[in-house]
């Protein structure tokens, strides 16, 4: 009987600290929720004629609530979707044109598929990443403000209006898995976006800007 006793508790004991509890293994799906913090890295190009010379732009940074859905191909190598509704930043004109404020506003949706190899084993309790893949960015709700008419077409009614191209482009990725239990994780993440578009104006002008953003994301995540 004591032997018995004795082997239960050696087995409870195992099945506590085990650390296939923490696994993440081939087939498994996880999803998470947390905010991201997306920063651009702006080098401008200038607004081409008319307009003085070394009209430049610049965007600020802006944070998120997002997600991710991720599945485990195999024990090491993972298929990674971002989610979430988008950011919105404002454009400030910079170079000559520094103190004229914001000169248009836009909200950007990245869609990333991003394919993870996961280090150390599966049973791991922490687990650090590198990623790479495809993102598309799509611009929306572009709008030219007052300053952006005033400078480019002063004394008309007409406002001017401002498109963004859309882009696909490459995202790399590095981060970290840290297990809290056998279901429950952070995910600490960060991204670098290569990104170029062309803004163009309706007086027909028109400028290249490299965001170039920096995503830096904080999840909690759930192991189904």
């Amino acid at each position: 009987m004591f032997k018995n006793f004795k082997l239960s508790v050696v087995a409870a004991s195992i099945a506590v600290i085990a650390p296939t509890a923490f696994a993440q293994s081939a087939g498994s799906w996880t999803g998470s929720i947390g905010f991201t913090s997306l920063q651009p890295s702006v080098q401008s190009g200038a607004l081409t004629a008319p307009s003085l010379p070394n009209t430049l732009s610049t965007s600020d940074s802006n944070t998120q609530p997002t997600g991710a859905v991720n599945y485990m191909y195999t024990d090491n190598i993972a298929v990674s979707v971002p989610l979430g509704f988008g950011f919105k930043n404002n454009i400030s004109g910079a170079g000559a044109i520094a103190g004229v404020g914001t000169i248009a506003t836009t909200n950007s949706l990245p869609i990333s598929v991003l394919g993870q190899y996961r280090f150390m084993e599966a049973k791991a309790s922490w687990r650090p990443y590198l990623g790479a893949g495809l993102t598309y960015v799509k611009f929306y709700n572009t709008t030219g403000t007052a300053a952006l008419t005033s400078m480019t077409n002063p004394g008309s009614t007409t406002p001017t209006t401002i498109s963004l191209q859309n882009k696909l482009t490459a995202t790399f990725q590095a981060g970290a898995v840290v297990n809290l239990s056998d279901k429950w994780y952070l995910d600490l993440n960060y991204t670098k976006t290569l990104l170029t578009t062309v803004g163009t104006l309706s007086t027909g002008q028109t400028q290249s800007i490299r965001l170039d953003p920096n995503g830096y994301t904080v999840g909690v995540g759930y192991k189904f």
